[in-house]
């Protein structure tokens, strides 16, 4: 089971309907990418993050580790946009001169690239609450519900089946290495981690072709059948989705007047 799967499973929102989180997730997401104020995007942050601390009750130094993974990336992209090259005077913060080129900080400049930040990191706030609280096997039930194709539904069952299979695969043969002494030492890590690489497609494609040809023995014909349970809805959740996407579209509002 990955990290993440650990508190998909046991959060309080997991037997409620999907759909409702799903929804809330996805509109809260498009809200945060259309509006531009980061005031706002701070507002949606705050709010998922609360919603998955004592609504979900997934612990919040769990949430923090996984908000500093697509941080690490985002500053990074961010700096680029802060910094600016031109030969002209931009009425830099701060610059440097190379050969006849200002690199500097402009306001205009910070300001994107804050805002491209908060934009970021609300989208993908909006990102963790569906994934956090809403397994895989719900995402594809609320997808039939609002008739996404066959073909695509398919598509991301089997891509999500075999990033398990590729996982399990790599760590079968990494502890058979490490029984091995394949690790010892840094120039044997290197060799073992090449063979692993090496072996690993080979592998997953045999399992992949065994577990077709189990489809195909029980009557695979193109789609893939699964008994859904029966999910109630909450109205205390909708409630409060509800209101939650109505204050952050009202302070959207007065912030832009």
């Amino acid at each position: 089971m990955l990290y993440i799967e650990q508190f998909v499973y046991s959060n309080k929102l997991r037997h409620t309907h999907p759909l409702e989180r799903v929804i809330f997730a996805l509109v809260t997401m498009i809200m945060a990418l259309i509006i531009k104020d980061w005031q706002v995007h701070l507002l949606i942050i705050f709010s998922m993050v609360i919603l998955l601390v004592y609504k979900a009750k997934i612990k919040a130094s769990v949430i923090l580790k996984l908000m500093l993974i697509p941080l690490g990336f985002l500053i990074i992209g961010v700096l680029t946009i802060a910094f600016q090259i031109s030969s002209a005077d931009l009425n830099y913060l701060f610059y440097f001169n190379i050969f006849n080129l200002n690199i500097g900080i402009t306001v205009s400049s910070l300001q994107t690239a804050f805002n491209t930040l908060t934009v970021s990191l609300s989208a993908v706030s909006c990102l963790y609450f569906m994934t956090l609280t809403t397994p895989m096997v719900e995402i594809i039930y609320v997808l039939q519900k609002l008739k996404v194709p066959d073909s695509i539904i398919e598509l991301m069952t089997l891509i999500y089946r075999f990033i398990f299979v590729f996982i399990n695969t790599a760590f079968n043969i990494y502890y058979a290495q490490q029984a091995r002494y394949g690790h010892s030492t840094f120039k044997k890590s290197l060799n073992s981690f090449a063979i692993l690489f090496g072996n690993l497609w080979g592998k997953a494609f045999f399992k992949s072709k065994n577990l077709l040809q189990s489809l195909e023995s029980r009557g695979f014909e193109g789609n893939i059948k699964v008994l859904n349970p029966e999910y109630s809805f909450s109205k205390n959740n909708i409630i409060s989705f509800v209101l939650l996407d109505l204050l952050i579209f009202f302070t959207a509002l007065f912030l832009s007047r």
